[in-house]
């Protein structure tokens, strides 16, 4: 028992970040089209930049992450300034090319910042833990599931009940009748890229406390986003938290019970398994709807 909570929480928790790292994709996608292979180094900008605002500027370490979110939200609008104004009228394969290359340059720019060597950023509950059924659960798992539900509820409400979530919508279902019905393509398109690099960060800053921060930090996460992503349907904001959560309990639960040693490859298996059989993912939605 101690060990299926141990696991279970673990697998949850993993879950919440695939999430929260998985819609940042989707919400890019419905808006532009674009599927940002840049995404997991954001994930790791995120949590470096939160390391150097909480240690180096010496800022209370929940003031440290608000404040590196917003620095994200900034590197998001300037992304999509620099890889996709330019390349509007290219072929969208040509602007995914040009996210594969921001990944590299931001890469780059964070090894000259703060070089090679792994970081740690701390929790703001320590390294204190829960007590369940005899098995010891980290709170920061705890942290992690709560920030993400709230952060996913409040993503759900502003597609369902603003403008904005209106917009993107009309631009999922038809975008060429969107833009010719008022809707703003290039200011969605800077918010989405701001809301997908904020997704991407926080993430990255949920996570880090349980795991050093190095330039690899962010790709596995985004790699395996993507495969929940696949999994849920690419196009439904629930469909991708439940295929967040069967991937993340399944590699947790068959890896923890039966493979250790290949638990890293669960989620891809599973991919496979779901698309050979459900095509079109778990959950399918209307395109005019997330």
């Amino acid at each position: 028992m101690e060990k299926f909570v141990a696991l279970t929480a673990s697998g949850v928790a993993y879950g919440a970040v695939l999430a929260l790292v998985a819609l940042g994709f989707i919400v890019l996608y419905k808006a532009t089209g674009i599927i940002n292979f840049a995404h997991g180094d954001l994930v790791g900008l995120g949590a470096y930049l939160a390391v150097w605002v909480v240690d180096d500027l010496n800022l209370p370490s929940v003031a440290g992450y608000l404040v590196a979110l917003a620095l994200m939200a900034v590197v998001g609008v300037v992304m999509e300034r620099v890889v996709r104004a330019p390349l509007r009228d290219k072929p969208v394969l040509v602007v995914v090319i040009a996210t594969l290359a921001m990944a590299i340059v931001i890469r780059g720019l964070i090894a000259l910042w703060q070089g090679s060597n792994p970081k740690t950023l701390v929790s703001p509950v320590g390294n204190r833990a829960l007590h369940v059924a005899g098995a010891a659960i980290a709170q920061q798992r705890v942290v992690i599931v709560v920030v993400a539900t709230v952060s996913i509820a409040g993503l759900i409400l502003l597609f369902q009940r603003t403008s904005f979530g209106r917009q993107v919508r009309a631009l999922a279902a038809d975008p060429d009748t969107a833009v010719l019905m008022g809707v703003r393509g290039t200011y969605v398109a800077m918010a989405a890229f701001a809301l997908s690099a904020v997704f991407a960060g926080l993430a990255g800053i949920l996570v880090a406390p349980l795991s050093a921060v190095d330039l690899n930090f962010g790709f596995s996460l985004m790699v395996t986003a993507f495969a929940v992503a696949v999994v849920g349907g690419f196009g439904s904001l629930g469909g991708v938290v439940v295929g967040a959560l069967v991937i993340g309990l399944v590699q947790q639960l068959v890896g923890g019970y039966l493979w250790p040693e290949y638990a890293g490859l669960l989620p891809y298996i599973l991919m496979f398994a779901v698309i050979s059989v459900r095509p079109e993912g778990l959950i399918v939605v209307e395109r005019s709807r997330l």
